[in-house]
């Protein structure tokens, strides 16, 4: 429970500070929709190099996941991301000197690592600061400023280009993630201190862990969380780009406006979740029945948007991309699924799932690409047949969410 000098914390001086470094997170997970050009022209990568490339990123940040969520129940949230801030600057300083595919690599995985508790952090803060009805709310909030950056990694991305080059682009976050840790450093006021640990660390990690794999409400959003959310953010991050610019013959700059729309699109979409994440409860109104409608309507959409149903590529991708502010509830149902004292092994764990599934989502499309292309398709119907197997595993995912909903544990 919150004591009250945690609740007389400003909310905004609280948030702004972690929404600011999430911001930056989001904007070096998707930028390389628009680098994706740049970077296949100097490297000569294939379509699987391209996903692996990007999606070095999902795994080291997947990796993180599990230690970093005792760290965070453990110190102070400020502390841990200050820490690992520091890492992605240097791999945005690699990223923009990187020679070839394998520096390039490792520069995108140091840029996961440094990111790695962005958003988790936040969360902690909140669960240690604001009440339980504010936490679904607070975390659409985070997800809108995130969408706010994947919209600021479109046009303005291409815009920088012919000056800065695609290097100059990773200097340039380097030193907006400096910016950020010093904003984390002096506008971020003092904070609760976590509970303390009991436990050694490691046995706090393994512990907890095992304690949120085990839940039964955590068990039935695992593929759901693999295949629908970590599929959309390997599409948003990377494959969107390819896209619009192979399928729909969009030119770049055309193309970068068309991200562009859809950040703006997903960005809305998170603002009027936050609006509405408050209210559902004096509306008597289920999360879990809210997840199930909305990741219906998301394969629905899907389906509509790859089969070019409406004879707009801008108009159908928007549709879908309106409904993934639904995937927030993911995070707000695991958190108050557990005590304060686990908000961050909670979440963090819940995460691994998501960004793990983002690897190999964005990876394996770009596998199913090339395996399409060896097949005799061309790269635009290889980029279908891989959106096509992404609606697939989709079906799954809330196949098996509709198969247990009927024994979850009822929304309080």
């Amino acid at each position: 429970m919150q004591t009250s000098s945690s609740r007389s914390l400003s909310l905004m001086q609280v948030f702004l500070p972690f929404a600011g470094a999430y911001f930056l997170s989001y904007v070096m997970r998707t930028v390389n929709a628009v680098l994706s050009g740049p970077l296949t022209d100097e490297f000569s990568l294939t379509a699987s190099e391209l996903g692996l490339l990007s999606s070095g990123y999902f795994l080291t940040f997947a990796a993180m996941q599990i230690p970093l969520g005792a760290l965070l129940d453990r110190h102070s949230p400020r502390k841990v991301e200050i820490g690992l801030l520091m890492f992605a600057v240097a791999g945005c300083v690699i990223s923009a000197f990187a020679q070839g595919f394998v520096a390039l690599w490792i520069g995108r995985a140091m840029i996961g690592i440094g990111v790695s508790a962005c958003l988790m952090a936040a969360y902690t803060t909140y669960r240690l600061c604001f009440r339980d009805e504010q936490q679904t709310s607070l975390a659409s909030l985070m997800l809108m400023v995130g969408s706010f950056g994947a919209l600021a990694a479109t046009l303005p991305v291409e815009l920088l280009l012919p000056m800065l080059d695609w290097r100059g682009v990773f200097i340039l976050a380097a030193l907006l993630f400096l910016l950020s840790v010093a904003g984390l450093l002096w506008v971020l006021p003092r904070l609760p201190e976590p509970p303390k640990a009991t436990l050694p660390y490691w046995q706090d990690v393994t512990a907890g862990a095992k304690m949120v794999f085990t839940h039964p409400r955590v068990k039935r959003l695992i593929p759901l969380c693999i295949f629908t959310y970590g599929g959309f953010l390997a599409v948003q991050g990377l494959w969107i780009g390819p896209w619009l610019r192979t399928v729909e013959g969009q030119p770049a700059g055309q193309a970068a406006t068309s991200l562009l729309i859809l950040g703006i699109v997903v960005m809305g979409s998170h603002m009027v979740m936050s609006w509405l994440g408050s209210r559902f409860p004096s509306w008597n109104i289920s999360l879990d029945r809210v997840l199930l409608g909305g990741c219906s309507v998301m394969l629905l959409l899907t389906l509509c948007a790859v089969f070019d149903v409406w004879g707009n590529p801008i108009v159908g991708w928007s549709l879908m991309f309106m409904t993934t502010s639904v995937t927030a509830i993911i995070y707000a149902q695991t958190s108050l699924a557990f005590p304060v004292d686990m908000g961050g092994r909670a979440n963090t764990s819940v995460n691994f799932i998501v960004f793990a599934g983002a690897f190999f989502m964005q990876w394996g499309l770009g596998v199913v690409v090339d395996l399409a292309m060896l097949a005799g398709q061309d790269n635009a119907q290889g980029l279908k047949t891989a959106f096509v197997c992404w609606i697939v595993a989709q079906v799954v995912a809330l196949f098996w969410l509709f198969r247990s909903h009927r024994l979850a544990p009822r929304d309080q």
